[in-house]
């Protein structure tokens, strides 16, 4: 089965890639963009940052790949947005303003409106993510979490360790997973109501000698396998989850230089990397079973940082 992949890079132009069978091969590009390293599609649109020093966001049509519209933000380097699961907004975090943006989607998936914003002193704000009926903001400079409701009111404050320099995270049920891109680790707290507690700390990496940073984290869809890319070290850690602790199963090289992200395809049979410095883009088969990586192809792309499907 073809899977349509998008490429989001420090380049000028989002690559589209058709996927199959292990292998991945460019078949179009967006062009009238430049530094679209992060990217995001719900409900046929792509949205796409712009980071530059003066922002912007995009949004395009997955069929034709025609622009539906554009904000300049005049905050500096955007760079991770998100919409919520009614496609009804869309939240922006801008690394070099410290601030975090929230806009109306409209009907035809245009930028609309802003609703609010958040600004911090110092700050640089790496993440912005709708989970449920919440926005997870992530101050990587202040070692600091904050969740809003969805219109972007503060609820609560996770205050991480000092100096961890928290940068994403994904949930399961209860469980909050961070992944630290200056402490190389994964933080791991438990909820109840608005209350976080820090159960587990776990390294990303095995050389602790070489200069890292930790950078994307993702998971699988049967919330038993954990992935992290380590920028530095160059591999990529694998967890299982189990009873809610992790173990590290798998600590296995790139095949490439500081693999910004990673992405599991549709079926999860395999897993595409992005290495930034390397110009590739490294695509591992995973046993479904253990979650368990091996290398089998990769794709030359011009410093690719992000990668998504439809």
């Amino acid at each position: 089965m073809k899977e349509l992949v998008f490429i989001g890079n420090y380049s000028t132009s989002i690559k589209i890639c058709e996927f199959e069978n292990g292998n991945l091969k460019i078949i179009n590009e967006i062009k009238d963009i430049e530094s679209p390293s992060y990217l995001s599609i719900n409900n046929g649109v792509l949205y796409a940052v712009s980071e530059k020093e003066i922002g912007k966001i995009l949004t395009y049509n997955i069929k034709d790949l025609k622009k539906i519209n554009y904000k300049i933000i005049n905050q500096s380097l955007p760079c991770y947005l998100s919409t919520d699961k009614n496609h009804k907004k869309l939240a922006v975090s801008n690394y070099g303003s410290g601030s975090i943006y929230l806009y109306e989607i409209n009907q035809n998936g245009e930028i609309g409106n802003e609703i609010k914003r958040q600004k911090y002193s110092n700050a640089n704000m790496h993440f912005s993510k709708f989970i449920e009926d919440e926005i997870y903001g992530i101050d990587l400079a202040n070692d600091m979490i904050h969740i809003y409701n969805n219109q972007l009111d503060e609820k609560s404050i996770i205050q991480t360790p000092k100096n961890s320099g928290p940068r994403h995270a994904v949930i399961i049920k209860n469980l909050l997973f961070v992944v630290t891109e200056i402490s190389n680790q994964i933080l791991v707290y438990e909820r109840k109501k608005d209350d976080y507690k820090l159960i587990q700390e776990i390294s990303t990496i095995k050389d602790k000698k070489v200069k890292t940073y930790a950078g994307a984290i993702k998971i699988s869809k049967n919330n038993k396998n954990i992935y992290v890319t380590n920028r530095g070290e160059n591999t990529i850690s694998v967890y299982s989850l189990i009873k809610n602790k992790l173990e590290l199963i798998q600590n296995i090289h790139c095949y490439g230089d500081f693999p910004r992200d990673i992405t599991l395809n549709k079926t999860e049979e395999y897993a595409l990397v992005a290495n930034q410095k390397s110009d590739n883009i490294s695509i591992f088969k995973r046993n479904i079973e253990n979650g368990k990586l091996t290398k089998i192809s990769e794709l030359k792309t011009e410093n690719p940082a992000c990668i998504v499907e439809e």
